[in-house]
């Protein structure tokens, strides 16, 4: 018979205040300054400041352009390595339209990321790739949250996005803007005791896995009509 169910006290983290957030970041590299910043590099032998993507590609060429995440070395990351932390110390703000006392909080998200530029023709065949130098970015957010003393930040990115778009003028580079989107999760966290109703939790019976049972061994089909033969008596 089950146990009936008795008073637990718990140990768990309680989530305070939880929001999400679109951020925006715009990049501009424009004339030699900015192709020189990229740093395309499509040889491993090239040197700084690297290659012009409008120089080497047919001006008939579609350029696309993306970006992805990367640590300061240029190895491709997940979102979620992107760093967020809280800078300075949190201050009171009354919010007079809530009648109540929050927290404003900075973040900090700070990483890296690669611009890629595709080189297509007709819409279809790839005739080359070129990958930028590294790309330090670094964002500064406030947030009114309910944050008491005692309560952490629990923030991280976990979804990214960029855009771009390559601008030629005579077969020379001529400006390269992308825009970053990050979405960011701030959860404001503590580890607090919760008293709870319930019982005591067993674990479950083993599930063992099915035996197949061995197939009866079997001989090929005879021809009683020829072998063994008859012999008369």
């Amino acid at each position: 018979m089950a146990k009936e169910k008795e008073k637990l006290c718990i140990r768990v983290d309680k989530v305070y205040d939880w929001i999400t957030r679109e951020i925006h970041k715009d990049f501009c590299f424009e004339g030699p300054e900015g192709l020189a910043k990229l740093g395309f590099n499509g040889d491993p032998d090239c040197v700084y400041p690297g290659v012009d993507p409008c120089a080497v590609f047919p001006e008939d060429a579609t350029l696309e352009v993306k970006c992805f995440p990367t640590d300061a070395a240029g190895n491709k990351i997940d979102v979620d390595d992107i760093k967020v932390a809280q800078v300075g110390e949190r201050q009171d703000v009354f919010v007079e339209d809530l009648d109540t006392t929050l927290q404003l909080v900075r973040l900090k998200t700070t990483g890296h990321f690669v611009i890629q530029v595709t080189a297509v023709e007709c819409g279809k065949k790839v005739l080359g790739v070129l990958e930028s130098k590294p790309q330090p970015f670094c964002i500064i957010d406030k947030y009114l949250l309910c944050a008491p003393e005692g309560t952490e930040i629990n923030a991280h990115i976990y979804y990214f996005e960029c855009e771009g778009t390559l601008t030629c003028e005579n077969g020379e580079f001529e400006q390269l803007a992308a825009t970053l989107l990050l979405c960011q999760s701030v959860q404001v966290e503590a580890e607090v005791k919760v008293e709870v109703e319930g019982k005591i939790c067993q674990p479950r019976e083993e599930i063992i896995a099915p035996i197949s049972v061995c197939p009866d061994i079997t001989f090929p089909p005879q021809c009683p009509e020829i072998f063994p033969p008859r012999k008369k008596c």
